[in-house]
């Protein structure tokens, strides 16, 4: 009796020290932030490199994610794919059946981290132009053809429902561009053409009207090339001494935080429910196999920790870009702040259910538990609560938004300079020899 009592004082005691450290993702890497924020990219790394919580095995995929799009920040585009490879290794890992199967048992925050598929997209974005500002074309189109996988992959995931985010232009365009430097201008003009359909038949509202202009002229550019019959053509730019092509990220993702909600489960006409004021999720579960005595009102109150996302703002900066003293224009190609509200508005339900019924079934064994022992079963359940938290991680280092120009290059010496209203600048001098450069600037 006595040494029962002391194990749950003590288990009391240890639950208020878990508690006191649960702090979300963003709490535990705001100093790796407020490094990045202030350009100093190498002690945002160091910072990241000497995190205890990304150091643990479960966080290795976003260790090397963070890692990744911190060294492309400093230029160190050779050791951002070392990163990204690794965490395109373990993202191929991670889909698998075992993953998906733990998950409705385990708590998500204590499993290996599992990325989003706009982050999927944006892993082999940030490859390609790694590779390409590394002159390696090969491996970008080894990146073109994995672009392709993945927003099939997606796409399937969500059973190509118009009305859920599973298709990106993002990555399509991507694929056009990569495709159209190895002068395989038919798969070029295929990659295009799709972009063009994600954008006309979205019903989610991400992209529905906000086609590109850039993306007209290189389905007609591609298409004349290719020798495809191509509906509305426009004019579009002689690219013969090569081009630049310039993306701008602005700003940074969406974060996590952690709310708390209570359910309680009840029993209409044979199915149960998980209710909580006006939300009602069916429960796909079977209380009575296994106690044929259950009843609903046992559980009593279940209370979920749901993560959501915070927006950062988008900083409202202007930008002045020319080439060759000419004015040039920049197009939203990825509003990644929308993009992951909208995938966390399509499963929010899905995971709801989901870690309702874990703890469902936590409380199921509580009571069992209890029936033998008063003391273990209080024990588990103080345990339980004690480790039911959100799962706040994400790729924080992710821009908020990314625009993207095509200019076309003269013969010689072309100079191309971008001015932001908050005080930074860059100045790209490319060769018109024929090459397409790719770039990429960030402001924050």
């Amino acid at each position: 009796m006595f040494r029962n009592r002391l194990t749950y004082h003590f288990l009391i005691v240890l639950v208020g020290l878990f508690v006191m450290g649960c702090a979300t993702y963003y709490d535990k890497t705001s100093s790796a932030e407020r490094a990045l924020l202030s350009g100093d990219y190498k002690n945002a790394q160091s910072v990241i490199e000497k995190n205890k919580y990304l150091s643990k095995r479960r966080n290795s995929l976003l260790y090397y994610l963070e890692m990744g799009r911190l060294s492309n920040l400093r230029g160190e585009f050779e050791q951002s794919n070392v990163y990204l490879n690794k965490a395109d290794d373990m993202m191929g890992m991670y889909r698998n059946i075992f993953e998906m199967t733990v998950g409705a048992t385990v708590n998500q925050s204590i499993q290996p981290y599992k990325t989003s598929p706009n982050e999927e997209i944006l892993v082999h974005y940030y490859k390609a132009l790694n590779y390409l500002q590394l002159g390696n074309v090969e491996e970008a189109l080894v990146e073109a053809r994995r672009l392709d996988l993945t927003a099939a992959q997606n796409d399937a995931d969500v059973n190509s429902k118009e009305k859920k985010y599973g298709k990106d232009p993002l990555g399509m365009i991507m694929m056009g561009m990569l495709y159209e430097m190895d002068n395989d201008y038919n798969n070029a003009f295929i990659a295009y053409r799709n972009a063009k359909e994600i954008y006309l038949n979205d019903e989610t509202g991400l992209f529905k009207g906000n086609i590109p202009g850039f993306l007209e002229q290189d389905i007609s550019r591609t298409g004349a090339y290719a020798r495809m019959t191509v509906d509305n053509p426009v004019p579009y730019p002689d690219v013969t001494n090569g081009e630049a092509i310039i993306f701008w990220e602005n700003g940074l993702a969406p974060i996590k935080d952690e709310n708390n909600l209570f359910f309680s489960l009840v029993k209409i006409n044979g199915v149960y429910f998980f209710q909580s004021g006006d939300i009602i999720i069916p429960v796909d579960y079977n209380f009575e196999q296994d106690n044929p005595n259950f009843k609903a009102s046992d559980i009593g109150l279940v209370r979920v920790a749901s993560a959501f996302l915070i927006p950062r703002p988008i900083p409202n900066i202007q930008l002045k870009m020319q080439a060759n003293g000419q004015t040039e224009r920049m197009a939203l190609v990825a509003d990644i702040t929308a993009i992951a509200l909208q995938y966390e508005k399509d499963n929010y339900l899905k995971e709801l259910g989901k870690n309702l019924l874990r703890l469902t079934l936590k409380k199921v064994s509580e009571l069992a538990l209890a029936k033998e022992n008063e003391y273990a079963g209080a024990a588990l359940g103080i345990v339980n609560v004690a480790t039911e938290k959100a799962d706040t991680r994400n790729w924080q280092t992710l821009p908020g938004q990314i625009h993207y120009t095509r200019i076309p290059l003269k013969e010689g010496e072309n100079k191309i300079t971008l001015e932001f209203s908050n005080g930074q600048s860059y100045e790209f001098i490319f060769n018109g020899n024929g090459q397409t450069y790719f770039k990429n600037v960030v402001t924050f």
